[in-house]
């Protein structure tokens, strides 16, 4: 269950294809498990997606919209989270790609005006991306992440045996077919799921951005 609950008036349900699409996550380097680098630690900005504590992505913040976008577009009934590892806690893991955690989408919703509204609320901050776009779309859906030592490690010798292009990179952006999808949801299914930690790490990162 999430953390905070959202009213859903006005979300659209969803009917996607039994496709994964792989989303990119700039991740924490010091957290034991690889939330999103809500402390700037890769110096590409403060994420909140994917947003563990409401079971969305692209709601709470305008975050990576155009994939998004797309993904949807193609109809994927899965988001596929993956990461590369720079963290200390685990220097086995280090550099290696990982898929941690997924979100099974239920329901869609055009945030376009919200976000918009938001950012002229307080204009200081950098101009969203999704002001320049005539589609602004969230979604929302169960999420599952696991520690990191049990990710599904994602490598190119294994792109290449399932026939897809690209290396493992924050630019691939695959779509597993059914067959490679379900390999990967059990795998990520077989292990403990760690959502609550990661909202107990990100509520700590943020008191500490409260507090900074």
């Amino acid at each position: 269950m999430p953390k905070t609950q959202i009213n859903l008036d006005g979300w659209q349900d969803y009917r996607g294809n039994n496709t994964g699409a792989l989303l990119y996550v700039e991740t924490s380097h010091q957290s034991a498990v690889p939330v999103r680098d809500q402390l700037n630690e890769n110096g590409k900005g403060f994420f909140y997606e994917p947003n563990y504590e409401t079971n969305t992505y692209g709601f709470v913040s305008c975050s990576n919209v155009k994939n998004l976008n797309s993904i949807l577009k193609n109809k994927s009934r899965y988001i596929l989270f993956g990461t590369r590892y720079e963290g200390v806690t685990y220097p086995d893991f280090k550099n290696k790609y990982l898929i941690m955690g997924y979100m099974r989408i239920d329901k869609t919703k055009d945030v376009r005006t919200r976000h918009i509204q938001k950012y002229m609320s307080n204009p200081t901050e950098n101009e969203p991306e999704c002001m320049q776009l005539a589609l602004d779309m969230a979604v929302y859906g169960d999420m599952r992440f696991v520690a990191l030592e049990n990710s599904f490690i994602l490598t190119d010798e294994l792109l290449k045996e399932w026939k897809y292009k690209g290396r493992a990179s924050r630019q691939l952006k695959t779509v597993f077919e059914k067959e490679h999808l379900d390999l990967i949801l059990a795998h990520l299914n077989s292990a403990p799921d760690m959502t609550e930690e990661y909202i107990a790490t990100v509520d700590e990162y943020k008191e500490a951005l409260e507090e900074g």
